[in-house]
């Protein structure tokens, strides 16, 4: 078996873990990166919509780190963009979310009152005026609240640009390796071994997503994270039918510069059953043709599936009490993409300086 060595390993090359590789190759930090699948970032943070939405009202620890994390994305773009060449088309146009029902339009005109008394944007609209700005969206919405600030990305042009950042910067990364235990020197952590290797290294990051799970287990460690899938569906039209993303009925209808619709997700508690279904597919349509007729029409070019990380309510970031050198970056649930930037921020502050911009307390 072949060894190698590494001052860091990060176990999982997805979103959270390409995040982390790039900020820590930034700092000239030799990093591993040890990935599961055939490619990186091939689970959730492929079949994922790719919306950047920052939406509460108050300032606990929660909200705060994805506005942090929201505030990092335009300088991101452009850094990736000069290394790499990729646009991962940031854009902040917003996200409308639209209302069918009277407890909808108090629940979501309530968020944006809160939001407007503590300084944040929100714009409550009239169902003419959801009209008037979008005029694909049905007839029967009675309002909609405009969050002026949300955005989107190109997910997968995120994944694939924050790893070939990271490569060129010197990041190693492993595909098709598993983990199948870690090394011990007494009760200290010194390596990995996978299913090809045996990787020493200094500092271990677990980012392993709905995996975590079973990662930190071979440390004797219960880490609460469990799958949640989500299917997408990806749809074409020849000419743009919505300006910015839509969110309704529990569904959003994503539009791209190429002229796809990402539109999805479904929620699901079923484990690692990562397919496609025609009851999670059916769901998906009808919620967001209910919100857009038009979309009845067009091409259904694919559907995908991923499995969320679920932990309990909040994301873990931090040093586990074990184990000073091994750190976790899991959990994120359904914002994996909005908060990719500061999870990788702050865990390259924790590796290199010992300590972080942002508390991690809240998240330990």
């Amino acid at each position: 078996m072949n060894q190698a060595e590494a001052k860091v390993i990060v176990i999982g090359g997805g979103i959270i873990g390409c995040s982390i590789a790039y900020y820590l190759a930034k700092t000239g930090t030799e990093t591993v990166v040890i990935e599961k699948g055939n490619r990186v970032g091939s689970e959730a943070s492929w079949a994922a919509a790719g919306i950047l939405a920052c939406r509460a009202s108050t300032r606990n620890p929660y909200a705060e780190l994805c506005r942090y994390s929201l505030a990092l994305y335009p300088t991101l773009a452009k850094e990736l963009q000069t290394v790499t060449g990729i646009n991962i088309e940031f854009i902040q146009s917003g996200v409308l979310c639209i209302f069918l029902t009277e407890d909808e339009k108090k629940n979501w005109e309530g968020l944006a009152q809160r939001r407007l008394k503590h300084g944040y944007s929100a714009e409550i609209l009239s169902s003419e005026q959801v009209q008037t700005l979008e005029p694909s969206i049905s007839k029967k919405v009675i309002g909609g609240v405009h969050f002026p600030e949300d955005a989107q990305v190109r997910n997968p042009r995120l994944v694939k640009a924050l790893a070939c950042a990271a490569a060129k910067l010197g990041t190693k990364f492993l595909t098709g390796h598993s983990v199948k235990q870690f090394l011990f020197d007494g009760n200290q952590v010194v390596g990995v071994e996978t299913s090809k290797d045996r990787i020493l290294g200094d500092q271990f990051v677990i980012a392993a997503g709905p995996w975590s799970h079973q990662v930190a287990n071979f440390l004797g460690v219960a880490l609460p994270i469990k799958p949640a899938k989500g299917q997408m569906i990806i749809a074409e039209t020849v000419e743009p039918i919505i300006n910015r993303p839509i969110h309704g009925l529990e569904t959003y209808i994503v539009p791209r510069t190429d002229g796809k619709l990402w539109v999805g997700p479904t929620v699901e508690d079923v484990g690692f059953d990562d397919r496609t279904t025609l009851s999670g597919i059916h769901q998906i349509l009808e919620s967001a043709i209910q919100l857009v007729p038009a979309l009845a029409e067009k091409t259904l070019l694919k559907t995908r599936a991923g499995l969320r990380p679920k932990g309990k309510g909040k994301p873990y970031l931090g040093r586990l009490t074990e184990y000073c050198n091994v750190i976790v970056a899991s959990g994120h649930y359904k914002n994996g993409i909005l908060l990719a930037p500061i999870t990788g921020k702050l865990i390259a502050e924790l590796i290199t300086k010992d300590n972080t911009s942002l508390s991690l307390d809240p998240f330990g």
